[in-house]
């Protein structure tokens, strides 16, 4: 079977691409697709093949200028194009930049009022309904984040940023071909994995009440652990498969919305004078969030230590270190470049976001910023240890 139905229909099958996205279009008649994908996605290798995948007779047009953060200038942007050109579906492909950014723009093509005034804070969960235009998503490597999920951010005009987020975000079609990610550099796919890593141990720590998500949750896992090393080194296709498999998984187990790692997250990369990727930025920072739970004595921790095959006796924070260390990733706040001096500006962001709640325990701003600060030092705590 190449379709599933969850929280949205799915398509998953090496190579279907062509078929899942022509047979979409054709059944609910699409003819004038606006595509989202960031500038390499429509110039490289796999442009021709993703292109030649429409129906005859469907013209697309294509919108790349998408920024680090979805922005609601761009999505206007996009909105205004889509009218223009007589546009009757959206496609985001590629990266989680290009799905959030699409998630705006269906947005702001259903509604003309400020993206603020449809926020999580203003009641936008009951207000956003499903006059939105279809989304399909076709993530790559890196899209896995926000390719099924129901919530984005996004920087609206007057500089802050507000976060989205209802069911009728969930793009209306998601289509998975592990043959999308060949050739991702082993930097992509380990930054993948840390993204996999941080959403299923966080997701599956959150005190809502959800077993199949849960069961997502520990399967992503057991999958990016036995799989990682072989993509990384070898671009094996079945591999591959595994990964793909296991972020669609992650995604999958975030049905009650963004977690305490999301929001700490976002904060840090608010903050930044660089642009971070927040995958990356996950993989950072899970281990010092695990090493919290464990001291406030949260329970459930034996079921994710199972799934991640640690040894006997071996911390679930020590185990996802020694995970992360092993792959072609930053592995401090430091060496992606972040400030000593943000991180109790990001502590007190992430303590205000409404993500946070979604933890086993309370933390606050304080407790958020001890663990930026350890998660800022792990670089040199390593080198010490090593020296």
């Amino acid at each position: 079977m190449t379709l599933i139905t969850y929280r949205t229909r799915v398509h998953f099958a090496d190579g279907v691409l062509e078929e899942a996205l022509r047979s979409e279009m054709e059944l609910n008649g699409k003819r004038r697709p606006l595509i989202i994908a960031e500038e390499p996605h429509i110039t490289g290798d796999m442009s021709d093949r993703f292109l030649s995948s429409f129906p005859i007779r469907v013209r697309a047009e294509c919108f790349s200028a998408v920024p680090h953060r979805a922005s609601e200038t761009a999505a206007r942007s996009i909105a205004e194009l889509y009218r223009q050109s007589g546009c009757d579906l959206l496609i985001a492909y590629g990266s989680n930049r290009a799905m959030d950014l699409a998630k705006v723009a269906r947005v702001a093509i259903a509604y003309d009022e400020p993206i603020e005034a449809l926020s999580t804070e203003e009641g936008g969960a009951q207000r956003i309904t499903d006059l939105l235009p279809d989304l399909y998503s076709v993530p790559s490597i890196l899209g896995f984040a926000s390719a099924i999920t129901d919530y984005t951010r996004v920087k609206v005009d007057h500089g802050g940023q507000v976060l989205l987020s209802s069911r009728h975000l969930i793009p209306t079609v998601a289509i998975c071909d592990p043959t999308l990610t060949i050739g991702a550099s082993p930097e992509q796919s380990a930054c993948a994995a840390a993204g996999i890593l941080a959403r299923s141990v966080d997701g599956y720590l959150s005190p809502s009440y959800n077993p199949p998500a849960d069961g997502m949750a520990l399967d992503a896992l057991r999958r990016v652990v036995d799989n990682v090393q072989r993509v990384v080194q070898d671009d094996d296709l079945k591999a591959r498969r595994e990964m793909m498999a296991s972020g669609l998984n992650s995604s999958l187990a975030l049905h009650n919305g963004p977690r305490a790692v999301h929001a700490i997250c976002n904060a840090v990369a608010a903050v930044s004078s660089n642009p971070i990727d927040p995958s990356a930025l996950g993989g950072v920072l899970i281990p010092q969030l695990a090493r919290t739970y464990e001291q406030a004595g949260v329970n459930r921790v034996a079921e994710l230590r199972n799934s991640l095959s640690l040894a006997r006796g071996e911390e679930l924070s020590d185990g996802l270190t020694r995970i992360v260390a092993s792959l072609p990733l930053a592995q401090s706040l430091s060496d992606l470049g972040v400030s000593d001096t943000s991180l109790a500006r990001a502590a007190d962001l992430a303590a205000r976001d409404r993500a946070i709640a979604n933890a086993p325990l309370h933390l606050s701003a304080r407790r958020i910023r001890a663990m930026l600060e350890a998660a800022h030092g792990q670089l040199e705590a390593k080198k010490t240890a090593n020296a």
